[in-house]
């Protein structure tokens, strides 16, 4: 058990200012939705990416794998996600960025109808761009671990 909640997001750009999160199925991402409970299995995916936020990006080096994928926009590892927010046109740039969530208070809850607080803590591992020629060039890696991994 751990005391608290990390999480971490792939985004995609097209032009390396504007970032669109893919959507996942099950994890806390909306702070207006609600946590979804899952028994007696877990979805395997946002499950593993729960405990990749625990380590770092050279600890689970399938993330990066993952950003690799949605570059060239593989169907299959877009499957794993609610939906293709670049409508099957792959962006020009991914990146993965950690955050830290907590539950709202019965107030916020009720005046504001939100589940969750988050805290963008920075990126978790390398910015990777897609080259006119089909190789990956990496723009930005991530800054050393913070001090609560």
């Amino acid at each position: 058990m751990t005391r608290e909640r990390y999480e971490i997001e792939f985004q995609g750009s097209r032009d390396g200012q504007t970032w669109t999160p893919y959507p996942f199925r099950n994890k806390p991402q909306d702070v207006r939705a609600s946590p979804r409970i899952y028994a007696p299995y877990q979805p395997r995916f946002d499950w593993n990416l729960w405990f990749a936020s625990l380590g770092t990006w050279r600890q689970y080096p399938w993330v990066v794998q993952v950003e690799r994928h949605l570059l060239f926009g593989d169907p299959e590892v877009l499957g794993l996600f609610a939906r293709d927010p670049f409508l099957g046109q792959p962006p020009e740039q991914i990146r993965v960025v950690l955050w830290q969530y907590w539950f709202t208070g019965p107030g916020e809850k009720r005046d504001q109808g939100l589940w969750w607080r988050r805290e963008q803590i920075g990126l978790y591992a390398p910015t990777l761009e897609s080259t006119p020629d089909g190789k990956i060039d990496v723009l930005e890696f991530p800054e050393a671990t913070p001090e609560f991994k």
